[in-house]
């Protein structure tokens, strides 16, 4: 009798576990520049065209994962519009017109015109990935990017090139979506001030700090 009433038990908590699993869902992941600190001004601000950045990922289609409690329910996260290049471009575009830059965007296969810019950026993502892991009475989220910059200045030619990380921790109660977001703008930002803090602008152009 004992030895049934156990297996009735086992069988319950096998079928919950099988009842909280699953393929999990595709959720959109937006960003947020409203949740960036508010980017340094710059004092001579300079015309920056900036063309679409190239994915150079091996995945361009997801950029995170929610992990639920059930490590058998993962959600796969992916831009909330568009392409992740896309998302990351329109974020560097709103970025440095925060700063003070006069910014326009280069829609593929246009060309610069001659006299419209005074320097012209590029780059591309290396890595881009936010995610949450749901434990006990906890969700741990994470969020990092490399991106690989390139600002070419028209007037002498020369290039700046660099690579550049951002990334950023955090541990909350409950999964919210918005967390996730505010933290990966948080990181894409803190690539930008990282890249912009390493150069100076100088003679119309961008040039490395010495």
């Amino acid at each position: 009798m004992r030895h049934g009433a156990w297996s009735v038990v086992t069988t319950m908590l096998a079928l919950a576990v099988v009842g909280c699993g699953g393929p999990g869902q595709t959720i959109p992941l937006s960003v947020n520049m409203d949740a960036v600190p508010a980017p340094a001004k710059v004092t001579a601000p300079l015309r920056v065209a900036v063309v679409p950045f190239e994915d150079v990922r091996s995945d361009k289609s997801k950029v995170g994962r929610y992990q639920h409690y059930v490590e058998s329910t993962v959600d796969t996260l992916v831009p909330a519009s568009g392409s992740a290049a896309g998302q990351v471009t329109n974020f560097v575009l709103e970025y440095l017109k925060r700063v003070g830059f006069q910014v326009t965007r280069v829609e593929p296969g246009q060309t610069v015109a001659p006299g419209s810019a005074d320097v012209v950026l590029s780059g591309q993502l290396e890595s881009y990935w936010s995610e949450a892991v749901t434990r006990f009475a906890r969700t741990e989220l994470t969020a990092k990017n490399r991106l690989v910059l390139k600002a070419a200045n028209v007037g002498d030619g020369s290039i700046v090139r660099t690579t550049v990380d951002g990334e950023g921790t955090r541990t909350v109660v409950f999964f919210d979506l918005e967390d996730l977001e505010k933290l990966n703008s948080e990181a894409l930002g803190q690539t930008l001030a990282r890249f912009l803090a390493d150069v100076v602008v100088a003679d119309r152009a961008l040039k490395p700090k010495k």
